[in-house]
């Protein structure tokens, strides 16, 4: 997807969700000319080998066209099978669809995508909401990234950058300005993300000018709810991707570990979480304007 990929691993069930992604597989595939694995992994109490083999080898069978294909088939538990295969991969984009398009909750169910997205070094690629049988939009020039809070870093923009400057594309920031009420003293307590428009757009400003290399950026702001925001400002972009933090993504829960952030079952795109990459800067001018706010990269 983005220009340091070499290596694209499709992880599929066979779900609805995973053939809507197939169209955005194979237009990665041909602008990256990168390898492509199609990753299944089966229950071997349930299953048995052949029968596995079968429907993997009938998925997506136009990708057998590509000089760099190849199907990998293995046994085990899903999120211990993908994470041994990837780990220790570099410019390696994972692309992990839902088990199911509906994203409607269940009960005592481990999120495997959130697992993977806390555990792996690389970036990792799912989907929103989308229509059972209704492939993904392909929206060439334009991607957007979501800007939470300072603690989750920019590594997500950065990489985001990198790519809008490769392709001569427009890189959206939206970020969503948290209401000011009762409840904001809580809210700097967990988050030293700015309240009010005039410290919020200065750091999105302050954001937009340390990005290297330079990208055509456009900032999308507003303030209210994120779970009705985000969707809204996100379609108003025209992008088909919404990059974000790996610490956006998942929320953790308390008995059965993370699942995928709720608000993107509202944003009809591909999703794509980043891992951390740190970074040191210095205290900047932000500060003067909200004491004790520092930007975090």
């Amino acid at each position: 997807m983005l220009e340091r990929t070499r290596h694209i691993v499709f992880a599929t069930n066979f779900s609805d969700a995973c053939h809507s992604a197939i169209p955005a597989v194979a237009r990665w595939v041909d602008q990256l000319q990168c390898r492509l694995t199609i990753l299944h992994v089966y229950d071997s109490r349930r299953e048995l080998y052949r029968d596995a083999q079968s429907r993997l080898q009938s998925f997506f069978a136009e990708a057998d066209n590509y000089t760099n294909c190849e199907r990998l088939l293995l046994a085990g538990e899903p999120a211990a099978a993908i994470a041994g295969f990837c780990e220790n991969m570099r410019d390696t984009l994972l692309l992990l669809p839902p088990s199911d398009q509906a994203g409607l909750p269940r009960p005592w169910h481990r999120s495997l995508r959130a697992q993977l997205i806390a555990r792996l070094p690389i970036p990792i690629w799912t989907l929103g909401r989308t229509s059972v049988g209704e492939p993904l939009l392909a929206v060439a020039n334009h991607l957007a990234a979501f800007v939470s809070n300072p603690e989750e870093g920019t590594s997500h923009i950065r990489y985001g950058a990198r790519y809008a400057a490769a392709t001569n594309s427009t890189l959206h920031l939206i970020h969503v300005i948290p209401n000011v009420d009762e409840g904001s003293l809580t809210h700097t307590l967990r988050s030293r993300a700015p309240l009010g428009e005039e410290y919020a757009e200065a750091w999105m400003q302050e954001i937009t000018a340390s990005i290297e290399p330079a990208a055509k950026i456009e900032l999308h702001m507003e303030q209210g709810s994120v779970r009705r925001l985000l969707p809204q400002l996100f379609q108003r972009t025209g992008a088909d991707m919404l990059l974000v933090s790996r610490q956006t993504a998942c929320e953790p829960q308390w008995l059965l570990g993370p699942v995928v952030n709720p608000i993107f079952r509202r944003v009809n795109a591909g999703i794509l979480s980043v891992h951390l990459i740190p970074e040191i800067t210095p205290f900047t001018k932000l500060g003067t304007l909200n004491p004790g706010f520092a930007r975090a990269s």
